[in-house]
């Protein structure tokens, strides 16, 4: 888990907000409170290499390599892509 939370810190310097959740609760639960805050993008780690990309509104999820997953919510969140065009080009995942 340190390795990917090591991985995943370059969001930083992307200005995304990022806070780690390793409590035993259910991802779901770990899923609706997110969506209870409002988090648009919920990322879950699936192993040392891949992460999940949950959004929000549309609960639709992807999986992307680790080292993709700050660029590809960047491009959403500043607009150059749509979530459609990332669910375009990843592998839906469902949970």
């Amino acid at each position: 888990m340190h390795q990917v939370q090591n991985k995943l810190g370059w969001l930083y310097e992307f200005s995304l907000t990022m806070l780690f959740c390793a409590i035993g609760t259910s991802i779901g639960k770990r899923y609706a409170r997110t969506d209870e805050l409002g988090v648009p993008f919920a990322i879950t780690v699936d192993s040392t290499s891949s992460v999940t990309i949950r959004e929000r509104d549309s609960k639709q999820q992807i999986r992307v390599n680790v080292d993709e997953v700050a660029s590809v919510i960047k491009e959403v969140i500043d607009g150059q892509s749509t979530w459609g065009d990332v669910l375009w080009r990843y592998p839906t995942h469902s949970s």
